[in-house]
């Protein structure tokens, strides 16, 4: 209910969202080394990640990797932002992007 209330004189706006993937650079520790990584963006319940990648170190510096998609993956979000009818603002909706290790055994 409450809600509800708060958006009494507000228009609903409905905007989608695009994210491409083409390339991670992740600099490491020696006590901590990933696996395969995956990029997850969430808004409280809701979660978009992307298909788990092996890293890669470089050659010359091993604490270095790289995570490279051959073709780029594409994610969209639809997302519904509430407009002020006075002042023509849109509300605020966070998003998190989070880098994600995925385990050998399917953990992250």
């Amino acid at each position: 209910v409450w809600k509800r209330l708060q958006r009494v004189n507000k228009n609903a706006v409905r905007l989608q969202f695009s994210v491409t993937y083409q390339q991670l650079v992740l600099e490491t520790t020696p006590k901590w080394v990933p696996n395969k990584l995956s990029v997850v963006w969430t808004r409280k319940s809701r979660k978009v990640q992307s298909e788990p990648l092996r890293w890669e170190p470089m050659l010359d510096q091993p604490l270095r990797g790289i995570v490279l998609w051959t073709l780029p993956e594409c994610q969209q979000v639809t997302v519904t932002l509430f407009k002020n009818a006075r002042n023509s603002e849109l509300e605020d909706k966070l998003w998190t992007f989070v880098i994600e290790d995925v385990a050998v055994n399917g953990k992250r």
